[in-house]
């Protein structure tokens, strides 16, 4: 009898396995868990950092695609198209099934900054802001929006130092601690207003202080641009 009991409770514990894998319930490694732990901290950090430098600029100005990755669409009538760039795969990179459950970590935090959730700004007639405007009014162009919007994007984590920074690096620029945890994550910014729009793509590189355990920004380097 007790044989058989044993034998039940190990048919009963292979049918939870097997029911686990196929709803995706498998157990995240400890590298996956701190990937997702530093998006959320790093993804934070950006989107604060965006609300106090544009203080004075009124509010809903700022939107903000909580899914990870670049625009596809770059500027829309630029005057010198800049390609948006990719980071290598790390080791630890995030499955695709795990992409939904980023997005709405992502989403909690745009929700409690009281920031606004979207896709990409479009004004396809509204050019470069450095293009020379025909119009008797050079400040405002009536293709472009009447205020000022700020589109955000913010890619995934990448651990360590990316190699795409030893080219933006200058030379006589001290080299970040290796020793320390860092991470490298790609950011899109594109700014549409009544003068034009511009399009930016930064490469933040995060540190975290073995102090205090938090996560900092430790070097911003502006990678592409159209204008």
């Amino acid at each position: 009898m007790k044989a058989i009991r044993v034998e039940r409770l190990r048919s009963f514990m292979l049918a939870l396995a097997v029911l686990a894998v196929s709803e995706g319930c498998i157990p995240e490694s400890d590298d996956r868990r701190a990937l997702m732990r530093v998006d959320a901290e790093a993804f934070e950090i950006v989107v604060r950092s965006q609300l106090s430098d544009t203080a004075s600029v009124p509010a809903g100005f700022l939107s903000v695609d909580p899914r990870p990755g670049a625009d596809e669409e770059i500027l829309a009538g630029a005057r010198t198209p800049a390609p948006a760039l990719e980071l290598p795969r790390s080791s630890d990179s995030v499955p695709a099934s795990a992409i939904d459950g980023i997005t709405e970590r992502r989403d909690d935090i745009l929700k409690s900054l009281h920031v606004e959730r979207g896709g990409p700004v479009s004004y396809p007639q509204c050019g470069g802001a450095s293009r020379v405007n025909d119009s008797v009014d050079l400040g405002r162009r009536p293709e472009c929006p009447g205020e000022l919007r700020r589109h955000m994007t913010v890619g995934l984590p990448y651990r360590g130092t990316a190699p795409i920074l030893a080219k933006a690096r200058r030379p006589e620029s001290p080299l970040p601690d290796s020793s320390a945890e860092l991470w490298t994550v790609l950011v899109t910014e594109t700014n549409v207003g009544p003068s034009g729009q511009q399009w930016r793509q930064y490469a933040w590189l995060f540190k975290r202080d073995p102090g205090d355990g938090r996560l900092a920004v430790a070097e911003k380097f502006l990678l592409s641009w159209a204008e």
